[in-house]
């Protein structure tokens, strides 16, 4: 074989490898955070909106997630709190790991060190208790400041005040 024919078997080759690693990675780059978190068998209302992007290693689930700013809201009796960049490994219905997301108990601030999905139920673990709830509250993205009840923050005049 001569080297100029090798040259461009090489060359031709190189090309569609390189093409076909850019069509795999394509689609994933257009992914967010929400789709992702969906993938793996979690509803979006785990991260709240405002997420600018993540990032992941699917071999290992090691991930983080990216928001402008920390996050502080109340849903029910609880105030949650995430960081400006959550990390942890998401597997299937399981994220393990976690940090960056503390929810506050009576006086206590508790990190949340796990999530599953059980069924019908999200479970989350601050590693000595956990708590379960319905997945059906989570299909929605609570908002930073505000929660699910931003309209009456709206209507009351205190959006402003409150974050």
């Amino acid at each position: 074989m001569s080297p100029i024919k090798f040259l461009w078997i090489v060359a031709v080759s190189l090309t569609a490898a390189s093409s076909r690693a850019a069509a795999l990675s394509e689609p994933e780059n257009k992914l967010t955070a929400y789709d992702v978190m969906q993938e793996y068998g979690f509803p979006v209302g785990l991260l709240p909106i405002g997420a600018l992007g993540y990032s992941l290693n699917r071999q290992t689930g090691e991930f983080a997630v990216y928001f402008d700013g920390s996050c502080n809201f109340n849903i029910e009796s609880y105030r949650l709190s995430y960081k400006r960049t959550i990390t942890g490994v998401i597997t299937n219905g399981r994220l393990y790991k976690l940090k960056g997301v503390s929810v506050r108990v009576l006086l206590l601030w508790l990190d949340i060190v796990e999530v599953k999905i059980r069924g019908g139920d999200v479970e989350f673990s601050v590693g000595i208790a956990s708590a379960n709830f319905g997945v059906d509250n989570f299909y929605e993205s609570p908002q930073c400041g505000c929660g699910f009840d931003c309209n009456n923050l709206l209507l009351n005049g205190e959006l402003s005040a409150s974050i």
